[in-house]
């Protein structure tokens, strides 16, 4: 009978499947990616790629992980926490995908002008026509507004901002884990207004950040698809515009703005500024380096 050798190292194989992952998302399925492509990444040979995928070579090395970074265009440290099992493929490839727009800017926002001025009727809701700048107003003081009425009256003074206490304040938005489900996570809708019912489900059992974040997005669109009380102005935004407030809306919830400018102050800043940060509010670096963006250019 054939010995088959144990997965030694399955967090290198965890790696593998990533990159593998990361290539299908870069060339958006016009590319059909083979294990070799993955192997190519760090000038493997068959065998050695082999060894890779199935867990039989250990990739832990930083020259390796810089090199995988680089032809990736990825941050090491999101491989570094592939590596050390800190992170799953789930999170791992959501974090890859990133975390979508905050703002409105750069080649979506001229693609969404070209689109309106071709054919304006499309995002109006009324008879009258309205300016580009009105239909696609983000809102986002409004936005950051509403998420900082929640923490205040849920009575949050600490970070992390806890996503389960947070949604008891929201019976109709729950969270569930269904570990044999093929997506890492779904959202699911029942009735509609103010007898809609929304449900978050994970394939993870805890509560990573970015399930954090996606219970925080889903959140938010929950509140306005439900008519709850002061998001009648965000009703008519378009779906453009809704998922961006929605961004704004997770990152104002789940790092609020005068929690981190009280944990900026206290921080030993001869370390790690971003990590240390991320790990206080329990949210991922990239989304920690987006909401330091946010609080610098709007101060809140």
């Amino acid at each position: 009978m054939k010995k088959v050798e144990a997965n030694r190292y399955p967090h290198s194989a965890t790696l593998f499947r990533f990159c593998k992952e990361a290539l299908e998302i870069r060339y958006d399925g016009n590319v059909k990616v083979i294990d070799q492509d993955v192997g190519a990444i760090l000038g493997y040979d068959p065998a050695d790629c082999s060894h890779w995928k199935k867990g039989k070579k250990n990739i832990r090395s930083l020259s390796t992980l810089r090199s995988i970074a680089d032809h990736l265009n990825v941050d090491e440290s999101l491989l570094i926490d592939i590596t050390s099992g800190k992170v799953s493929l789930d999170e791992a490839v959501f974090e890859f995908r990133g975390y979508g727009q905050f703002t409105l800017s750069g080649k979506p926002l001229e693609s969404l002008k070209k689109e309106y001025f071709k054919n304006p009727g499309k995002w109006q809701s009324s008879g009258q026509t309205s300016a580009f700048e009105e239909v696609f107003d983000i809102q986002r003081y409004a936005v950051v507004r509403l998420a900082e009425d929640i923490i205040h009256n849920g009575g949050f003074t600490e970070a992390p901002i806890y996503i389960p206490e947070i949604l008891r304040m929201f019976p109709a938005i729950q969270l569930a884990t269904r570990v044999e489900q093929e997506e890492p996570f779904t959202v699911r809708h029942e009735g509609e207004g103010r007898d809609l019912k929304s449900t978050i489900v994970s394939r993870e059992s805890e509560t990573r950040p970015y399930i954090r974040f996606i219970a925080a997005k889903t959140l938010f669109k929950h509140l306005v698809a439900s008519q709850y009380p002061d998001t009648g102005m965000f009703a008519n935004s378009p779906a453009e515009i809704l998922d961006i407030q929605s961004n704004i809306f997770a990152g104002a919830l789940l790092v609020p703005g005068d929690m981190l400018r009280r944990e900026v102050d206290r921080i030993d800043t001869s370390f790690d500024l971003l990590r240390q940060l991320a790990d206080m509010f329990w949210v991922s670096r990239s989304l920690m380096n987006q909401r330091l963006r946010d609080f610098l250019e709007f101060h809140n």
